[in-house]
């Protein structure tokens, strides 16, 4: 295989079970995309921003080797479809947990994590500041925690969220794993703490995490206001199980 192809077909593998399974009539993704495909739009455009930011000021860059040879703002094409990619299949395990696991609803628990989470990042970016990429993540990841707060969103749907996230790791580890060793994805280290999980940085998991809070949250008010009745009763969306 021509290495060119390499993070493509990374991203295609990725998408392919998923996208496989979205017309499958217990998870209903085929009905749901017009309630899912804003979040991941505006997400992935405040994300696409922040990537052609970091790529030219050098925090990140991309191995020509492993990728096709089209650009778009100095982003190969795949780095676009990444931002895809990524937030569907998660929000396809999202949609497939709420169906299988029984308790799906914490909303205590959910609260106390999110008052952690947060305190956690408001109180760690004193000692991040010079570290870009560092800094920048756990801000607009603890921007992000705080508007669950105000919405109040684990009395609903956070606590499913924290599921998923952590479901999602593992996939994300391999994906992260195989870019970052070869690597597809190159990092400054003097713009991060230069911590480590293998060779995925530890700044990816919190940037993982501001993502999917982003483009979910947006894909919950749209299913919220937007959903029939019929897809509605469904999804049991209005079902909340306390802890």
């Amino acid at each position: 295989m021509n290495p060119e192809w390499t993070y493509f077909l990374i991203l295609g593998v990725s998408l392919s079970y998923p996208l496989a399974q979205s017309f499958e009539k217990r998870v209903y993704m085929y009905r749901k995309f017009p309630f899912i495909f804003p979040g991941i739009l505006i997400t992935g455009i405040i994300y696409l921003v922040w990537d052609v930011w970091f790529t030219e000021i050098g925090i990140w860059g991309f191995n020509s080797n492993y990728t096709q040879d089209i650009h778009l703002f100095g982003l190969p094409l795949e780095e676009w479809l990444f931002f895809l990619v990524v937030p569907y299949s998660c929000i396809f395990l999202y949609e497939v947990l709420r169906l299988f696991v029984k308790r799906f609803h914490y909303p205590h628990t959910a609260r106390w994590i999110l008052l952690i989470l947060s305190l956690a990042g408001i109180g760690s970016l004193p000692f991040l500041y010079g570290k870009t990429y560092t800094f920048t993540t756990v801000s607009f990841t603890t921007l992000m925690l705080l508007l669950q707060l105000v919405q109040k969103t684990y009395r609903t749907w956070f606590s499913g969220f924290l599921i998923t996230y952590l479901l999602s790791l593992v996939p994300f580890m391999v994906v992260n794993g195989i870019l970052t060793a070869l690597p597809v994805v190159w990092y400054n280290n003097a713009e991060n703490l230069g911590l480590r999980i293998y060779t995925v940085p530890v700044e990816d998991f919190i940037y993982l995490m501001g993502l999917l809070l982003a483009a979910i949250n947006i894909y919950q008010l749209m299913l919220h206001r937007y959903a029939s009745p019929s897809l509605r009763e469904k999804m049991n969306l209005d079902q909340v199980t306390g802890f």
